[in-house]
């Protein structure tokens, strides 16, 4: 397995991982814009233009564009992040040229037709309703909007309504020409290919695009806050988070997924025997992190019935008391076992190599290998976790509950006073 890296004139970066034994070829596009780049004016159009990319362009028809890559029985989609929009696809290696043809296509032919932006408006309008019709969606697009409140990072990469409704031909075109430039977009390509003929397929498919400037974002600042959200379900749902470390310190960013696994992460984990085991509180229960370029959150969620919401919360507030002391030897081998095996079953497979490579130089503006990333992980011991526990659970909480418990049974600030003095 080889990987390599060029650039083109005009500041595309090329990135390739040669997968021999395999008979598919997974290609990234890379960009680096997403919703917290947006102005409140723009609110939403990151999501709205990779929509967009797929209704037309000036050689092919949204039709043709689907039949195209079905006649090749390739997949293709693309989504929208905080930080990046990709659009993605997986072919065989055969039809490798004319998968990357009709993504470059896509991306720089689009025609943004008014009448095909009056229609996927109303997809979206769709998609933002099905958030707020799925508790687990909502309480984790109210939670963001409290962790990094009236900022970029924190409001919905969906956008709202009446934004939606002023975006035009020339919002997208005007975007596309900011965003879209060669010095902001990554092609990454895996599996059984050489980079020597994907650099003469990028020259030939994307030496149009224009070299520009690096995008710009508003730097985030956790808040923290609470908010109870009032809805007829069956349970009430709850996620409890904390400000937690950036992608930028990989050691601590690693330290705090070794964390989350011990704490959180599978039926062996100290909330999983404690919530769900030995209290029966919650059918599921768990913890993840997400990391941004400035930022990052350690996140736990659950749900239960309306009337053990309290005594949830009071249970997930003990394990967070007690984890620093908590932490036994086979909980951190066990953490070390679960990532390893992850990480070496994804070298197998190309989609996830495309994707991981093209966002380390998206990120890094590097490789990052195996070794190195394994290397943070298994010197990592106790002591390491448990610093990164205590700086995690220092910082003021976030708490987002979705239901119809009764609110008054909810003491946030009781909570975080709990917390506070026992971080000190």
């Amino acid at each position: 397995m080889t990987f390599n890296v060029s650039k083109l004139a005009n500041g595309l970066t090329v990135v390739t991982y040669r997968m021999p034994a395999v008979q598919s070829v997974a290609i990234n596009l890379i960009v680096k814009v997403g919703g917290r780049y947006e102005t409140i004016e723009t609110s939403g159009i990151s999501h709205f233009l990779e929509h967009m990319a797929f209704k037309g362009t000036s050689t092919r028809s949204a039709k043709k564009i689907a039949e195209n890559f079905d006649a090749i029985g390739g997949h293709f989609n693309a989504y929208t992040s905080r930080e990046h929009t990709v659009y993605h696809a997986k072919v065989l290696h055969d039809d490798c040229f004319q998968a990357l043809e009709i993504l470059a296509d896509i991306m720089q032919n689009s025609l943004f037709a008014e009448e095909d932006i009056i229609k996927e408006r109303q997809v979206i309008l769709q998609e933002i309703a099905q958030v707020y019709d799925d508790p687990d969606d909502l309480a984790q697009e109210v939670f963001y909007n409290l962790a990094y409140h009236n900022q970029p990072l924190g409001r919905s990469i969906l956008g709202e309504e009446h934004i939606l409704n002023s975006f035009n031909h020339q919002s997208f075109k005007d975007y596309l020409r900011k965003h879209y430039n060669a010095n902001n977009i990554y092609l990454s390509v895996a599996g059984q290919v050489t980079h020597e003929n994907i650099m003469k397929s990028a020259e030939l498919l994307f030496s149009g695009l224009h070299s520009g400037q690096d995008n710009s974002y508003v730097s985030a600042e956790y808040t923290s806050g609470y908010h109870f959200t009032t809805k007829e379900l069956e349970q009430t749902t709850v996620i409890l988070g904390f400000e937690n470390t950036s992608y930028l310190n990989l050691p601590a960013l690693y330290h705090s997924q070794l964390l989350s696994l011990v704490f959180g992460g599978g039926v062996s984990s100290k909330l999983f025997q404690q919530i769900r085991e030995n209290l029966g509180l919650a059918y599921s229960v768990g913890t993840y992190i997400s990391a941004y370029h400035d930022s990052g959150l350690f996140s736990i969620y659950a749900a239960t019935s309306h009337d053990k919401v309290a005594f949830l919360i009071s249970s997930l507030a003990e394990e967070i008391k007690k984890i620093t002391d908590n932490i036994r030897l086979e909980d951190l081998n066990r953490a070390k076992a679960q990532i390893k095996a992850s990480i070496y079953i994804s070298e197998e497979s190309s989609s996830r190599k495309s994707e991981e490579v093209g966002k380390y130089y998206a990120i890094f503006g590097r490789y990052l290998s195996v070794e190195e990333i394994m290397e943070h992980i298994m010197t990592a011991n106790i002591e390491d976790i448990k610093n990164v526990a205590i700086n995690i659970f220092a910082a003021k909480p976030t708490l987002s509950i979705v239901g119809n418990c009764l609110a008054e049974s909810i003491a946030y600030e009781e909570l975080c006073q709990d917390l506070k003095r026992h971080s000190c």
